[in-house]
């Protein structure tokens, strides 16, 4: 895995008290300790595409992987991914995701592959 990301949870919110607006609390959970560098790998060879209407508003989801080292961290559904770090692909860079299964584990498995879905720019 040649790509760095973080994982944020949402643990509360707060009102910002300048704009009046509520803002969530949040704790990053990766790259922690036992994984400090934060390796992954995204990839999105599922081909799922699904339409949706929100707020008036056409919205494609795009649902790709996220692959963590085994063993890094324990996700949750509606924790979130940035890519911090991709060589081979500067794009991806600051790019988010969420994520939208827990890791599926398994024995033998040589790393955690999780469905995310892409958060438009």
């Amino acid at each position: 895995m040649v790509d760095r990301c973080t994982i944020t949870r949402v643990t509360g919110e707060t009102t910002d008290r300048t704009t009046g607006k509520v803002v969530p609390l949040t704790e990053q959970i990766y790259p922690n300790e036992d994984y400090p560098v934060g390796r992954c790998k995204l990839t999105s060879y599922e081909g799922y595409e699904a339409e949706q209407e929100s707020a008036g508003a056409d919205m494609t989801e795009q649902r790709m992987s996220i692959h963590l080292p085994v063993g890094s961290v324990r996700v949750n559904v509606g924790d979130i991914v940035e890519i911090t770090y991709a060589d081979l692909d500067p794009l991806l860079v600051g790019r988010t995701y969420r994520i939208s299964q827990e890791a599926p584990f398994r024995t033998y498995s040589t790393s955690y592959r999780i469905f995310v879905d892409y958060i438009a720019d």
